[in-house]
């Protein structure tokens, strides 16, 4: 993988799964690594020997798998990776499939990108609050449709501490 091609994936951060994979394996296919996506092929085995052809397709896969692997860790955050390391996974198919169990569910991604949006909100000096205090309203309820439910308490801490601005 080209170091130019590979630069179009951003790095992934945890809570892009979706768009990070769907751009990830259109730069692996785009830079002729799509073999690494499959499983390691098994050898062929001709009177217990296996055969020149089945070496040289699973050496081919090796080095494919390699690169494309090398580099999608360049792309996903050190905490991520660090994590990909400690459970061992070394082949590019096993790490795509580990971060799609670990980070595309919709609770734990909507669950980030819901934080950040609260974290971001507050009511400017001499606006009217009532655009604001909806949409925490409406993240809190995300919150909620996604099974993460926000104690009554810290949504009022939420709503007093995003008020900070107006005094």
């Amino acid at each position: 993988m080209s170091s130019q091609t590979i630069n179009l994936l951003h790095i992934f951060d945890g809570h892009n799964f979706t768009e990070w994979n769907t751009t990830a394996r259109h730069v692996i296919n785009a830079t002729g690594c799509c073999i690494a996506l499959n499983s390691k092929p098994l050898p062929v085995l001709v009177n217990s020997v296996e055969t020149n052809e089945s070496i040289r397709v699973q050496d081919n896969w090796d080095d494919q798998d390699t690169k494309t692997y090398s580099n999608l860790m360049l792309r996903i955050s050190p905490d991520i990776r660090n994590l990909a390391v400690k459970t061992k996974i070394q082949d590019t198919k096993k790490l795509l499939d580990w971060l799609k169990t670990q980070y595309s569910t919709t609770s734990i991604s909507a669950a980030y990108t819901d934080a950040i949006a609260v974290n971001k909100l507050f009511v400017l000096g001499d606006c009217n609050p009532t655009s604001t205090i909806d949409r925490l309203l409406a993240l809190f309820t995300c919150f909620e449709n996604n099974k993460f439910i926000i104690p009554k308490l810290v949504q009022a801490m939420t709503l007093l501490s995003n008020g900070r601005h107006c005094v």
